[in-house]
């Protein structure tokens, strides 16, 4: 028989009343030193785990980016800080070099974006191989309305990207050559979404069934009955816990407000309701563009219309000129290349650098104020945020590399972890497969075994 020490408590502990029971999110008490759960078999039942490949371009300004310390309580440099909120939700991870950069035809640019997720050498038509979330919707996508989804923030207000090939425009791969084709529209993508949910037919012209009414009712009293076991659970845990109860019973209150103005056929569809469509404004401007498909990405996980995704925010040349980051210096490509308009100090280009990362903060922040389980969306994933280069003057050796998600309990996140110079970036994709459920075993170039200590 196994024992919980005096602070820590099971993960499947519920709060109970009046025979009615509500999950706990994921607390630290719940959790033992290298972030598994204490003590306690995994559910059979437990949610799957959702991965996505989320592209930024031109790579980021190393000084300004790899902290300076590994392991918890790192200090966040100035290009993490948009993502200070989601510290302990996920890993930096410093020193993975693609291995199969630039040496495809065409050039580093030609390179990047078939490479991202592949990490093999590409070819004349394309990447060399599938992208990691392709071979997981190839083998485990087949239970769900799409095996996988593809987004693309292609320009719409008149602004260019520059090269137009398939090598420098895609990061999504079915196979060598086959490029997975990406969804370019964002309102195509919202009604794609939402015609794949469910409507929900609870009410007549008379208004909701009674037997609709009798669960509204019940389900209006739950926290009510559960408030006398919270002062006892509060006392067994830290103020981090305790802080982490009072959000997830204001998210369950919001859940409660919304299932009695909105009734429902099944509990699924208090969370897999339609958004309002996005605005014309939205869809025109570069800025919200990004945070559509973000919004979708996380409802389709919600709703598990899908559990593999990608998403590029512009292509591997990205020609834009960004004149709210840099004024009429110049595009973003030439910007990074540090010569093509003159030295160019690092302030400038850390404007892009923590642009993309408020964009990630954005989606991360989509998925950890969805309860689901024992603890949060975001935990039950496994999000890859990178670039196609570690600095935009192609380098490649010091890929940045933001791994967020705790891949449903089986991820320690809180660290910076530094790696040996040249460890193969394949090697934390083919970790990614692993922890998705993948039976694959290698994967792209250098990628024989998963990243150690990950």
């Amino acid at each position: 028989m196994s024992f919980l020490k005096r602070n820590q408590i099971a993960r499947r502990t519920f709060l109970r009343a009046a025979g009615i029971s509500i999950a706990l999110p994921t607390l630290d008490a719940m959790l033992d030193g290298k972030g598994r759960w204490v003590h306690e078999a995994r559910a059979a039942t437990a949610p799957p785990v959702r991965v996505m490949a989320f592209h930024f371009p031109h790579g980021v300004v190393l000084s300004q980016w790899t902290p300076t310390t590994t392991g918890t309580g790192y200090t966040l440099t100035p290009g993490l800080m948009p993502l200070a909120a989601f510290q302990n939700d996920i890993n930096v991870i410093s020193n993975l070099n693609q291995l199969c950069w630039g040496k495809g035809p065409g050039g580093g640019h030609a390179n990047g974006m078939p490479d991202f997720a592949t990490g093999v050498v590409s070819i004349g038509t394309g990447a060399g191989g599938a992208s990691f979330d392709q071979v997981l919707a190839a083998e485990l996508g087949g239970t769900t309305k799409f095996r996988s989804l593809v987004g693309h923030r292609e320009q719409a207000d008149g602004a260019t990207e520059g090269a137009t090939t398939a090598h420098m425009n895609n990061i999504c791969w079915a196979g060598p050559g086959m490029v997975q084709p990406a969804d370019r529209d964002p309102m195509h993508f919202f009604s794609t979404l939402v015609s794949a949910i469910p409507a929900a037919s609870t009410t007549t012209s008379a208004g909701p069934t009674p037997e609709v009414q009798a669960a509204i009712a019940r389900r209006k009293s739950v926290l009510d009955h559960v408030m006398g076991e919270i002062g006892t659970l509060q006392n067994r845990v830290g103020t981090v816990d305790k802080t982490r109860l009072d959000a997830h019973l204001s998210s369950l209150r919001e859940v409660e407000r919304i299932a009695t103005t909105m009734p429902v056929t099944a509990p699924n569809n208090l969370t897999c309701m339609a958004p309002m469509p996005p605005t014309a404004d939205e869809i025109m401007t570069y800025s919200t563009r990004t945070k559509i498909y973000s919004r979708m990405f996380a409802l389709a996980f919600r709703c598990d219309l899908t559990r593999y995704a990608s998403m590029a925010q512009s292509n591997g040349y990205d020609s834009r000129v960004y004149t709210d980051l840099s004024g009429n210096i110049g595009d973003h490509h030439g910007i990074t290349h540090n010569g093509n308009y003159g030295p160019m100090p690092p302030t400038i280009e850390m404007k892009f650098v923590t642009y993309f990362m408020s964009e990630l903060a954005y989606l991360l922040n989509e998925l950890k104020s969805t309860p689901e389980g024992a603890g949060t969306l975001l935990d039950n994933c496994l999000i890859y945020y990178g670039s196609e280069m570690g600095e935009g003057w192609h380098v490649a050796k010091q890929m940045p590399v933001v791994l967020a998600g705790k891949a449903g309990g089986k991820l320690q996140t809180g660290r910076h972890l530094l790696y040996p110079m040249d460890t193969p970036l394949s090697q934390l994709f083919l970790s990614i497969l692993q922890l998705a459920g993948s039976k694959t075993t290698t994967f792209g170039m250098g990628g024989t075994t998963p990243l150690p200590m990950l």
